[in-house]
């Protein structure tokens, strides 16, 4: 049994449940935290994402629909030779690479060659005349800059029978608008919009270009994408990371905005953080344990000598499996033997040893007059000699207890000095006389008689009383002075008080 190991085994205990708990608060706040930061970036990557684009859309459009407002080039009443040379400076001024009018008929006119040409049969005119709306087309190739672009068109009135004018937009533009990066693990893509027919959602495949997301549903994607709906998607790619799609349409455009945020690549950085985070974290809690465990060590060394050395006085009880029950059985078992060797088994009063000891300590930190009682229990020996020692033993338990409550203060201080002895310290009177007063009914108090039926012998107090002063407060003196007093007392015939007199 070992005090000092029972403590570092308890202490290591708390101290990692202490550790175990703040490193689970330390995750669940971490992926809280990039919880929060990742859904507060994908707001302001879309934000700042969708500006940027509608940004472009909208020069195009603004373009598109003050061109259409020019009294010249509206007027169907010339040829789209004559009405497009007057749209040849709005190009010049935007730098746009194609500017076009087209008629009811799919004849077109662009600043791109001098010849006319039909484009009836593409499906951006077709939708723009049919549906009366502005109509963005797929990818197309040009040849003017070898790039691809978009066609934006849009009719020319809310009458569907003036045709329609339209503009190129480069796709490197669009693609430029999508490379805002807050963070290098978000990346932006587009999709266009799913139509009725054969083909629905074929760019969708871009998702799956190099076996990207081999996982994810092209009908369900496709669904969605024609409701309109906003959605997302976790995903594993190629480099088997994970990765979180999130698709939301671009107002007034036909297409969809595609965020890809790679999980691994965003909390890298921040997985090292809270990694060195729990590192400290652990590294702290074994110093702060290892300085408790010295700490204890240097506490509890005397105690486990105590312990080891009281082992030849009290026996050790048999070994518990709760060593906490074994120590406190053998404190206890110590606490008794000590009491033993410190009181009076008999009246439950200090031995003379111990008196002497506290009496000592109370008059150097209080200042206050104390009175030093020596009472002797009268005709004791009488008691002893004529009715047996099992009655004086009696009267000396039943004198002790009429001691013990008539001096009942918390500063009082009671002994017992021999076999017939007892002696009090008290500082509990305002003065002599009120001290005389107490004396006389202590006397009172300690008188009375044993009898065994048929004789009866009477008993009481011879006290002898020694006070402090400036010259005497040394406990030792104080009780000699009082063992004086108390032979004046006999002298005076017992069963009286006298105060000791320096002659």
């Amino acid at each position: 049994m070992n005090i000092s190991h029972s403590i570092r085994k308890k202490i290591t205990q708390y101290i990692l449940l202490c550790l175990s708990l703040l490193i689970i608060f330390n995750i669940t706040y971490w992926s809280y935290n990039q919880y929060s930061s990742i859904n507060n970036l994908l707001t302001r990557n879309r934000t700042v994402t969708e500006n940027n684009v509608a940004t472009i859309i909208s020069k195009h459009t603004n373009l598109l629909t003050a061109i259409s407002n020019d009294d010249i080039v509206k007027n169907p009443s010339l040829l789209l030779s004559q009405r497009i040379e007057f749209v040849r400076s709005y190009q010049e001024a935007f730098n746009i690479e194609i500017l076009g009018i087209s008629d009811i008929n799919g004849n077109a006119a662009t600043t791109y060659r001098d010849s006319m040409e039909n484009i009836n049969y593409r499906s951006y005119f077709k939708q723009a005349i049919q549906q009366n709306k502005l109509i963005i087309s797929n990818l197309i190739y040009s040849p003017i800059s070898n790039s691809y672009i978009y066609i934006i068109c849009i009719p020319f009135s809310s009458s569907s029978n003036d045709g329609v004018i339209f503009a190129s937009v480069s796709y490197a533009e669009i693609k430029k608008a999508l490379a805002y990066q807050e963070n290098t693990s978000i990346k932006n893509n587009i999709l266009n919009e799913c139509i009725a027919g054969n083909n629905n959602c074929r760019n969708i495949n871009i998702l799956k270009s190099d076996k990207l997301y081999s996982s994810l549903d092209n009908n369900k994607i496709s669904l969605n994408i024609r409701n309109k709906k906003i959605f997302s998607y976790h995903a594993i790619n190629s480099n088997h990371q994970l990765e979180l799609l999130t698709l939301r349409p671009l107002k007034n455009t036909p297409w969809y905005l595609v965020s890809t945020l790679n999980y691994n690549q965003y909390l890298n950085e921040r997985f090292i953080f809270v990694i060195i985070n729990i590192l400290i974290s652990i590294l702290t809690s074994v110093a702060i344990g290892y300085y408790l465990m010295k700490k204890i060590a240097v506490i509890t060394s005397p105690i486990d000598t105590f312990i080891k050395e009281s082992t030849f006085i009290v026996p050790m009880q048999s070994e518990s499996k709760n060593d906490n029950i074994n120590i406190n059985h053998h404190f206890n078992n110590i606490i008794n033997t000590t009491k033993d060797g410190v009181y009076c088994s008999r009246t439950n009063l200090l031995n003379r040893k111990y008196f002497i000891q506290h009496a000592n300590i109370m008059i150097q930190k209080r200042h206050n007059d104390f009175a030093l009682l020596f009472i002797d229990l009268d005709n004791l020996k009488t008691i002893n000699d004529t009715l047996g020692h099992h009655y004086g033993d009696d009267v000396i338990k039943m004198f002790a207890q009429h001691v013990t409550s008539f001096f009942d203060q918390p500063s009082d201080l009671m002994g017992r000095f021999g076999g017939d002895e007892f002696i009090v310290l008290t500082d509990n009177f305002s003065s002599e006389i009120d001290l005389i007063a107490k004396l006389q009914s202590l006397n009172t108090e300690l008188s009375g008689s044993v009898s065994n039926g048929n004789i009866i012998i009477p008993f009481s107090a011879s006290i002898g009383v020694a006070l402090t002063d400036n010259n005497t407060r040394d406990i030792e003196q104080l009780i000699i002075n009082a063992d004086k007093a108390v032979y004046d007392s006999k002298k005076k015939g017992k069963n009286c008080y006298s105060f000791y007199v320096n002659h």
